[in-house]
């Protein structure tokens, strides 16, 4: 690798220095490889061709400091956003920082983990996947997170074991006298025929800037089956660049579901990595954006062995002078036969300023298998809102009631009832705005 300069990597946005802060010998070695790794890494510029579409000065007009020297403020009474099926296994990170006083994770089945990844730090599941999992060639944001973190999530289903409650890991953000950076990071093992629903929100109580990075980390063993929803709710001046992976057995299920509401930037770059014969998985999302955010989606679902079938609808509404990027790719090895995988990118433009580009991919190297992906872009039909207006309902409300059924199919996917109410909440938000 050719030699990086101080100045074109992220370490120049970081007005702090980069040290471990862990306690565990473990997770410190992580920290070592990060950091060795950001520093090879140059920070990407729109000469990169994944970020060709996206105005970074979000992240490049800003000096993060850590959370220690950033001046928070107190988060307050947090008690409205914890979920009523979760009041026994939900874990409270503000600024990503684990609260163990908001956190409750009572009750759960026999041997399940709900725990603070670093009190955990020595367990022998966390030192054989922390780390190993997330692969992202030329990035510098993952290693960024391994860098720094020395918090987070475990999350351990035992074998044959059924989680009933969700999970909620609630990641809080408060205001602050300076720009801050946070790095959550979540580990989920599931053993075989395990059953799990987690909830990952991340929420900005204020309008400050801060930066989000979160790496999650997913290891499904055979016949594991995990429904996860993120929901990114972000301060409308944050930057949030996500990192989700899962690698999958054989038999295995992993069901993913991104919302994405807030940020003045929103990259995520979804993976899933087929890792035996016969999985099934899904990589959804709904995004709704306004203003000048900025919501760019890289996914790649991942086919190396055969009999597999993978899902992804990625919905996107954009008002104003939003812009939305969609790249997903759909890989399939050259011995993965009988692969049924679905594709598609709709896109709903509101506004004559509003941008979108959208750039679904197939690599196929095997012959038997049955793969499609579209994408498709448009505007409210004036037929649809002209028959809603003539059966009673004003010009404005029909155009709501458009939007909300374009969001619906997603929305209607969350598997916790209080959940999908919040989200429905949020679009009805989203569409009677000023």
């Amino acid at each position: 690798m050719s030699e990086v300069l101080a100045k074109d990597t992220i370490l120049s946005y970081i007005g702090s220095e980069i040290e471990s802060k862990a306690s565990s010998v473990s997770i410190r070695a992580i920290n070592e490889r990060g950091r060795e790794a950001v520093e090879k890494t140059a920070f990407p510029t729109k000469k990169d061709e994944d970020w060709r579409f996206i105005n970074l000065k979000s992240i490049t007009k800003n000096s993060f400091v850590s959370v220690n020297d950033a001046g928070v403020k107190d988060a307050g009474d947090i008690s409205g956003h914890y979920l009523p099926e979760a009041l026994n296994t939900r874990l409270v990170f503000v600024n990503g920082v684990y609260n163990e006083t908001l956190s409750s994770v009572d009750g759960l089945p026999k041997g399940v983990i709900v725990g603070n990844l670093s009190e955990y730090a020595d367990h022998e599941t966390v030192k054989e996947y922390l780390g190993t999992i997330t692969n992202y060639e030329d990035d510098v944001f993952a290693p960024f997170n391994d860098a720094v973190f020395s918090d987070g999530t475990f999350i351990y289903v035992p074998e044959e074991t059924t989680v009933e409650a969700p999970i909620h890991i609630l990641n809080v953000f408060t205001d602050a006298e300076k720009p801050f950076f946070a790095t959550p990071r979540l580990l989920f093992v599931g053993e075989m025929y395990s059953k799990a629903t987690i909830i990952e929100e991340h929420i900005g109580l204020s309008n400050n800037a801060y930066l989000n990075v979160p790496v999650t980390e997913f290891k499904l063993f055979s016949g594991a089956h995990v429904h996860h929803a993120r929901i990114q709710r972000d301060s409308k001046t944050a930057s949030h660049v996500s990192r989700p992976i899962a690698m999958l057995d054989g038999h295995a299920e992993y069901h993913s579901y991104t919302i994405c509401l807030g940020a003045k930037l929103f990259r995520n770059d979804p993976r899933v990595i087929q890792n035996a014969e016969e999985v099934d998985f899904t990589v959804d999302g709904l995004v709704l954006i306004d203003g000048e955010q900025i919501a760019d989606t890289h996914s790649i679902m991942d086919h190396r062995f055969a009999h597999g079938r993978s899902h992804q609808l990625h919905k996107c509404v954009i008002n104003d002078e939003a812009h939305s990027i969609f790249n997903g790719k759909i890989f399939v090895a050259k011995d993965a036969q009988k692969i049924d995988s679905f594709q598609e990118n709709r896109n709903l433009l509101l506004s004559d300023d509003g941008k979108v580009n959208t750039k679904p991919q197939l690599e196929i190297f095997a012959d038997d298998v049955l793969c499609s992906h579209g994408a498709t872009i448009g505007q409210l039909s004036d037929e649809e809102v002209f028959y809603l207006h003539s059966r009673g309902l004003t010009e404005q409300k029909s155009r709501e009631l458009l939007v909300y059924a374009f969001a619906l199919e997603s929305v209607e996917s969350m598997e916790v009832e209080s959940v999908e109410k919040l989200l429905l909440d949020e679009v009805i938000k989203y569409t009677t705005r000023d």
